[in-house]
């Protein structure tokens, strides 16, 4: 969501071409710039000892009613590491251990014309019982040849888990 007001003086902003050509909010009266930049999103790939992994059937847009690796956005006094794992205990019931940096990604977001960063993590299930979070509607662990590519909600978790899927088959 885009400011209204500067947050320094609370005067109306402006969009103007400032800095390489960028059209951005600005004050007209302190000269304040607003820089709109991406979010970032932190999940896992979380796997028990048994091989499977967990996903969450999706129960909000964007991909309501499809699969997704358990992710979401990282708050300002946490960690990148700590954010994965938070979204896994709040969208499986799983406490996980990350293991490996699997990948970093951009998006695009069509729909809400927005952008972003997705940092996955390989980790192992280590405690806790899975159960849907706020955000989702079920929790099911996938064996490897089980995972449902063409239901899976975004680009960057179908690319993160080939990546996975790789690295697993390359053992």
């Amino acid at each position: 969501m885009e400011s209204k007001f500067c947050e320094r003086c609370g005067n109306p902003l402006e969009r103007r071409v400032v800095e390489e050509n960028h059209l951005r909010p600005v004050c007209p009266v302190c000269g304040f710039i607003v820089y709109l930049n991406p979010p970032i999103a932190a999940g896992v790939i979380a796997e028990r000892a048994d091989g499977k992994i967990a996903l969450v059937l999706r129960g909000e847009n964007p991909g309501k009613g499809l699969w997704g690796l358990p992710a979401g956005f990282m708050e300002i006094d946490e960690t990148v590491e700590q954010a994965a794992q938070r979204e896994c205990l709040e969208e499986t019931g799983l406490r996980v251990e990350l293991r490996d940096l699997l990948g970093v990604w951009s998006y695009h977001h069509q729909e809400k014309q927005t952008a972003g960063v997705l940092v996955v993590y390989a980790a192992r299930v280590d405690g806790g019982t899975p159960r849907a979070g706020s955000d989702s509607v079920e929790v099911k662990f996938f064996a490897l040849d089980e995972i449902p590519d063409a239901q899976l909600a975004f680009a960057t978790h179908r690319d993160a888990i080939a990546r996975w899927r790789e690295k697993k088959m390359s053992q």
